[in-house]
């Protein structure tokens, strides 16, 4: 039997051959597509990501301008790293704000990836916000001496004489210190007027006439909250037949929540100064809330206690009602005039960001731009397109101060002066008496102290918080003059910005106790220190170096520097209310 021949071809070899290479060539192909895939995609990601991260800065920027300014609304292509973030802010209501921002990459006209972030902000319980280096009320700011510096900005409801401020500088239109009207008797009230619990029950009005034509200023209502209600905007309306009416412009503000506290105390609203109403006149001053059965508000009333007026409860824009019973007239003082502040002399920032900006201004060298309407010298090119500026209410308001007494209550009073000449731990407690530390001896705060008398501070003496403040700062208030000299110093509790706050009621010099002292003298030292004197004066000379300063009227001299830290924008206290925009907690979201 003949076998067949099974060995292949040539022929047959070459075309297995070229079938071999053309699929091996066909997986490589294929293997190569992927791999580019891979590529791309990896890429796409990593731009993604980038997206991501520009977004996250948008929010962390939104916040920090928050904190700058409350009426910031959002910005588009700002340029960060190789791309671009535009932010937008909304009011969800008056205590809480939705942020939303989108990063791209390289840029948004033609994006290779875009990630969008959103977040909510609310006003944080334990956050007071101090924005400027320096705050004055009506009394003004003075700077004098060769190297007296302010490493910040400064916010003056009165005038500036300056010296070297680096940051910015804003004096606003003097406020009168004189109620035109008001209704607030007896001390203790023997009514009151719940709102903003339900909708019916919504707004509080009560109606006034004012002895003179004169530009409003800002007004104070006795009043606590039950809960923790919304801010709410205070308003002023013209008359409709004995009820509420339209509003006349411009004459808005707000009542901060944060300000109010559970029990009686005076809460100021600032509003701008002008228009002009008439003398004589009827108009309405209403408290327009939200409504909430759980957090409300209570205003201090009496029954036909105001003669030019009466009150009313119901909604703005709505209903309204006689107060139960009826006749109720709410405790409010009203605040009239205002006349106009000036900044004079002096150096104003290192950027071109920093500004001057009051009604007049005169021999300043300013880097930034110069807002007035009137000035001389360096300034007699002014820029008129913006308005005066209006005052500005102080960080704290009579209430978050009577809280921090409540706390120095929580611990056992000391009766008598207490004179510290050894290393001392000392709080929370109510020291009815004064206080003097002498010796280069520290006191350390380990709970808020309250002193009704005086503090003094001489020989290189010590101020610092207990190292339990953690990144917290922590208070000491005095209902008298406070006396800082020779070196004094003052620690945080260790932690980066973690400062103490000496804080006085006193309205020395003025007061007949005060034997001309101011409310704080400070002659010199140094550290990590606020100090706050919002109804008093307070000196600063002999090169002492702080961190942040609000009084009603400020000098500095002698060399004297204050050098801002920003961390005060929301400087965290271990109790007391709020005032400073900061994350709300689960409410972080990337939309795509």
């Amino acid at each position: 039997m003949q076998q067949s021949n099974l060995k292949p071809q040539k022929g047959q070899i070459i075309i297995i051959a070229i079938v071999f290479f053309a699929i091996l060539l066909g997986m490589s192909a294929t293997l190569m597509g992927y791999i580019s895939l891979y590529v791309k995609s990896g890429r796409q990601e990593v731009s993604r990501s980038q997206a991501l991260h520009l977004a996250e800065a948008g929010i962390d920027k939104a916040m920090y301008q928050l904190n700058q300014n409350g009426g910031y609304s959002g910005e588009s292509n700002t340029s960060l790293g190789n791309g671009t973030f535009t932010i937008s802010v909304t009011d969800i209501d008056s205590a809480t704000k939705k942020i939303t921002a989108t990063g791209y990459i390289p840029n948004a006209t033609a994006p290779i990836a875009t990630r969008t972030v959103s977040v909510h902000a609310s006003l944080s319980s334990h956050v007071i916000a101090f924005h400027y280096g320096v705050q004055t009320g009506n009394g003004g700011f003075f700077m004098s001496g060769s190297g007296t510096t302010i490493n910040g900005s400064v916010y003056a409801n009165g005038n500036i004489q300056a010296q070297v401020i680096t940051g910015s500088a804003v004096a606003a239109n003097l406020p009168t210190a004189t109620a035109d009207q008001a209704n607030d008797s007896p001390t203790t009230p023997p009514n009151s007027v719940i709102f903003a619990n339900a909708s019916a029950t919504e707004d509080f009005a009560q109606s006034f006439q004012m002895s003179q034509s004169y530009s409003f200023n800002n007004i104070k209502f006795y009043i606590k909250k039950t809960g923790n209600p919304s801010n709410a905007t205070v308003r002023i309306l013209y008359d409709n037949n004995g009820a509420p009416g339209s509003a006349v412009s411009g004459l808005t503000g707000t009542l901060t929540a944060s300000q109010v506290i559970a029990s009686y105390g005076w809460v100021t609203v600032t509003l701008p100064t002008a228009p002009i109403l008439t003398a004589g006149e009827t108009y309405w001053l209403v408290i327009d809330a939200s409504s909430n059965s759980s957090n409300y508000y209570t205003l201090a009333a009496n029954a036909n206690g105001y003669a030019n007026g009466v009150g009313k409860i119901g909604k703005n824009g709505g209903t309204w009602n006689n107060t139960t019973p009826s006749g109720l007239d709410g405790y409010f003082q009203l605040y009239l005039g205002g006349q106009t502040s000036s900044i004079s002399g002096g150096t104003i920032g290192t950027t071109s960001s920093d500004v001057a900006w009051a009604h007049t201004i005169n021999n300043a060298n300013v880097t930034g731009p110069i807002y007035c309407q009137t000035g001389s010298g360096n300034n007699s090119s002014c820029i008129t397109s913006r308005a005066d500026p209006d005052p500005q209410p102080m960080p704290l308001s009579d209430g978050n101060i009577q809280d921090w007494k409540d706390e120095a209550l929580a611990g056992e009073p000391i009766e008598g002066d207490v004179n510290i000449s050894s290393d001392t731990t000392l709080g929370p407690t109510k020291i009815n008496g004064n206080v003097s530390i002498t010796g280069g001896k520290i006191l350390t705060v380990a709970g808020t102290i309250w002193i009704t008398g005086t503090l003094k501070l001489t020989g290189g003496s010590a101020i610092q918080l207990a190292a339990s403040y953690g990144p917290n700062d922590g208070v000491i208030i005095t209902d008298s003059y406070v006396s800082l000299s020779g070196n004094s110093q003052f620690y945080g509790s260790g932690y980066p910005h973690s400062y103490p706050f000496l804080i006085t009621t006193s309205s020395c010099p003025d007061d007949d106790y005060c034997s001309n002292n101011n409310a704080i003298g400070f002659g010199g030292g140094s550290g990590t220190v606020g100090l706050v004197a919002q109804n008093g004066t307070i000196n600063i000379s002999g090169g002492s170096a702080l961190k942040a300063v609000t009084a009603k009227t400020l000098s500095m001299t002698g060399g004297s520097e204050l050098i801002y830290d920003s961390g005060l924008v929301s400087a965290a206290f271990s109790s007391g209310p709020g005032g400073s925009w900061t994350f709300l907690a689960g409410t972080y979201v990337i939309v795509k």
